[in-house]
């Protein structure tokens, strides 16, 4: 098994997966900053040019969401045994990449800035903010029911919010209002193998 990763939020929900689940895992940095995700030898695996990307006997797979319902269809732990269990773990999977992770992008704007010097576009970011606080809603309405997103046991599910929760956090955005996603982060982080997940700095 091997990962290309870069410690940013999306290639961290698969580290930190991987981490819970004790799985041995050669990791392959692809470095972002210097462009090595644009090589000819990074798109011949992933043509996207986007990590992480988890090669697995003779499996590649190219998006984190997909990547953590593969890791818990393969070991059969951190993941519902039911379909109706596994089919409200895509829902939150496919609720993160269509309503919490856009905004989060454009609020993460603000720590792009600070790496990069460039200054951000502040309508984008304040459009982000606007955004987040509906769809946060939802999520403190979920976990006012359950400590983890899918009950009362952590799940792959939760390897996947931690990371984006946690980039919308260092970039600014409080989370006062919503003080079961809060607690609901505090929680994530502070499992041991959320502080091993390699990490950026601002981060």
């Amino acid at each position: 098994m091997k990962l290309y990763h870069f410690p940013s939020p999306n290639p961290q929900k698969v580290t930190f997966a991987l981490l819970e689940l004790g799985l041995d895992c050669e990791q392959i940095p692809v470095d972002l900053a210097k462009g090595e995700q644009r090589e000819p030898a990074f798109l011949a695996v992933n043509p996207t040019g986007r990590v992480p990307v988890l090669v697995d006997d003779g499996v590649t797979l190219t998006e984190s969401q997909a990547i953590l319902a593969y890791l818990g269809d393969k070991t059969g732990r951190l993941w519902p045994a039911s379909a109706a269990g596994r089919a409200q773990a895509l829902q939150w999977l496919f609720f993160l990449s269509q309503h919490v992770m856009p905004a989060a992008g454009e609020v993460a704007l603000r720590i792009r800035s600070r790496v990069t010097g460039v200054p951000a576009d502040e309508a984008v970011i304040a459009r982000g903010e606007k955004a987040l606080p509906p769809v946060l809603g939802i999520l403190e309405g979920q976990l006012a029911k359950n400590k983890w997103l899918l009950g009362s046991e952590f799940s792959l599910v939760d390897c996947a919010y931690c990371p984006i929760l946690n980039v919308i956090e260092k970039a600014g955005f409080s989370f006062a209002g919503f003080p079961k996603v809060e607690t609901y982060l505090d929680t994530c982080r502070a499992r041991p193998t959320w502080k091993e997940t390699p990490k950026l700095p601002m981060l």
